[in-house]
């Protein structure tokens, strides 16, 4: 997201106003982890003064932005790439569509770059329709210490539903399957069915939807989809599990936040981006 600065004023308070409903912790992580640029210049102190007419820019981390590359670039080290997914586009080939994924535009970008040395291994999928942060490995070894420690990683979502939950905050917890034509749903407990837990909270409501944040405890097969539709709240534009349309022209689900463990340093690694627009600027007129 760019931006004028309205009025002068401290960056933080600034970033608070323009990026409700994100939290002011999470506004902090922005700026800690060189997401926010002033007037070109990444900032990270939120303690900084800003001026009327300076721009403000939060759309990636600045700092790990390479030229050329075909999206944007969140974090990146010998070991993993982390990028930006847009909405629309397959992460890996599928039997229908092999040329326009993810992994291989970034594969081929990463090829480019290292002359040959590098190239990236997949470690998670986000759906098509879904946007936001994916992770890659740089190496099989890496790649397979992501998954094996990915039930540690912290993976939080926005989603634009119908209607409203029953409560503020809920967790759904049951077993889910799917069918030969591939949808999901949930079932009893049994050898073929996997446990699903999700976590919900919401951060805006409206006449007819619900802005929620997601925190996701297992990674299933389309997991928050059938949750929230299950519960009488599909995602919006979700058409597969019950929606009827989209009022902001949209898939409604972005992987907003990712932290997961080095697979070598072990430190902690978060990274955040700002809630797609059309999420935070949403006034429930549709």
């Amino acid at each position: 997201m760019k931006f004028d600065a309205p009025v002068e004023g401290i960056l933080l308070e600034v970033l608070c106003q323009k990026l409700q409903p994100m939290s002011r912790t999470r506004v902090r992580k922005l700026v800690k982890n060189g997401s926010v640029s002033v007037d070109g210049e990444v900032v990270l102190r939120g303690d900084l003064k800003v001026r009327p007419g300076q721009t403000i820019d939060t759309e990636q981390n600045l700092r790990a932005k390479r030229d050329g590359s075909p999206f944007p670039v969140l974090y990146e080290d010998r070991d993993v790439i982390v990028v930006n997914k847009p909405a629309g586009l397959l992460s890996i080939a599928t039997r229908t569509e092999r040329s326009k994924t993810l992994y291989k535009s970034l594969n081929h970008f990463v090829q480019d770059q290292s002359k040959g040395r590098e190239r990236v291994f997949i470690v998670h999928r986000l759906d098509r329709e879904v946007s936001g942060i994916m992770i890659f490995a740089k190496t099989p070894e890496v790649q397979e210490t992501l998954q094996r420690a990915w039930a540690g990683t912290e993976k939080r979502y926005v989603a634009m539903v119908e209607g409203r939950p029953p409560l503020e905050e809920g967790t759904i917890e049951n077993w889910l399957r799917e069918t030969r034509a591939h949808k999901v749903f949930s079932c009893p407990r049994s050898p073929e069915a996997k446990l699903a837990i999700t976590h919900y909270r919401e951060l805006k409501v409206f006449p007819r939807h619900t802005l929620l944040e997601v925190l996701l405890e297992t990674g299933r097969k389309h997991q928050i989809r059938v949750h929230l539709a299950e519960m009488g709240c599909p995602i919006v534009g979700d058409r597969r599990y019950g929606a009827r349309r989209s009022p902001i022209h949209r898939f409604g689900l972005c992987a907003y936040s990712l932290s997961f463990d080095h697979p070598f340093s072990g430190d902690r690694i978060s990274l955040e981006i700002p809630i797609p627009k059309v999420m935070r600027s949403f006034r429930g007129r549709n």
